[in-house]
């Protein structure tokens, strides 16, 4: 049976795969809108889909529905889509891949997608990814990383990627990467922080430095001022929703205490691991240890946000109706 099924048969140049997946690799819905940018601003041709009846509970991750002027007009099924973006400039194709993490029959799935790689050519693999950290919203966002090949290792160090030792449990992402290094594919990841009390708000600032850091790495022109722009605007509105909160506040000078703290460490000690800060991405952010309780902070935050989201709103439906 065919997992994966094309619409037809790109012809490609070398190409170099970049996926995100939504989900336990996804922390802030970072990664998956910085893939999201780049469909929107390529328009890549979407040239094969993942039919997700296998790999996915949908009671978990449900179907969507659709409506034009209170007619249905879509039902759309979870899974994961392709896409082809050729670059006159470049000397190489780049495929994307964007879905939701699989739920069920990892194995199978993983098979079913290197098999797809194979059947395209794909000569060069980057993961992108993100996770929450015990870090400030008001910190420069953390990058780390990791790679199968030197030639790969080095590029990454070359763009101030921080090599990540962690050990413990992965996504697919992990397994994925375990594959393409089996069949002999070049594969890196990228992996942001995102703070830990925004987890329920797609953050982009963290989705910023993914892209800026894609862009360098792909070696493509993208103009990313506007994301830029947008992603300062996020960060001044969140210091002054948490200004407002004394609580939240405090909690966060707290935390910027202690990432001035890690910076001095790093100077002296360059093999301190960045995931020392890592939170398993799970439905409610854990505590914090000898901080105070995030709880208040996440929810005057994210209700904050919430009421900030309900205004604009309506005054856009305001406008519409002027």
């Amino acid at each position: 049976m065919a997992f994966i099924e094309f619409s037809q048969e790109p012809e490609l140049r070398n190409p170099v795969l970049i996926a995100a997946f939504g989900g336990w690799n996804d922390a802030a819905d970072a990664a998956t809108t910085a893939l999201k940018f780049l469909v929107d601003h390529w328009k890549p041709l979407r040239f094969a889909e993942l039919d997700g009846e296998d790999f996915f509970v949908f009671t978990e991750t449900r179907p969507t529905i659709q409506f034009a002027r209170g007619m249905l007009r879509r039902l759309n099924w979870p899974g994961g889509r392709f896409f082809a973006h050729n670059d006159p400039s470049l000397d190489h194709d780049i495929v994307l891949y964007l879905g939701p993490e699989p739920q069920l029959r990892w194995k199978t799935f993983t098979h079913e997608f290197m098999e797809t790689c194979k059947r395209l050519h794909i000569s060069e693999v980057l993961l992108v990814a993100a996770f929450l950290a015990n870090i400030p919203h008001s910190a420069t966002v953390p990058i780390s990383g990791f790679a199968s090949h030197s030639d790969l290792l080095e590029k990454l160090s070359e763009l101030g990627v921080r090599d990540s030792r962690y050990e413990g449990p992965t996504g697919i992402i992990g397994v994925l990467q375990d594959a393409f290094n089996q069949i002999s594919i070049p594969s890196a990841s990228l992996w942001a922080a995102a703070p830990h009390y925004l987890a329920a708000t797609p953050n982009i600032k963290v989705t910023a430095a993914l892209l800026t850091y894609l862009n360098t790495f792909l070696g493509t022109d993208l103009d990313l001022r506007d994301i830029q722009s947008d992603a300062v605007r996020f960060d001044e509105q969140i210091t002054m929703l948490v200004e407002r909160d004394p609580e939240a506040s405090a909690y966060v000078r707290k935390l910027e205490e202690r990432t001035d703290a890690d910076d001095e460490d790093d100077e002296d000690d360059e093999d301190l691991d960045d995931e020392d800060n890592m939170v398993i991405y799970q439905d409610r952010p854990p505590s914090t240890g000898p901080l105070p309780s995030a709880d208040s902070l996440i929810r005057s935050v994210e209700e904050l946000l919430r009421k900030e989201r309900e205004q604009k709103q309506e005054n856009s439906d305001e406008d519409e109706d002027d």
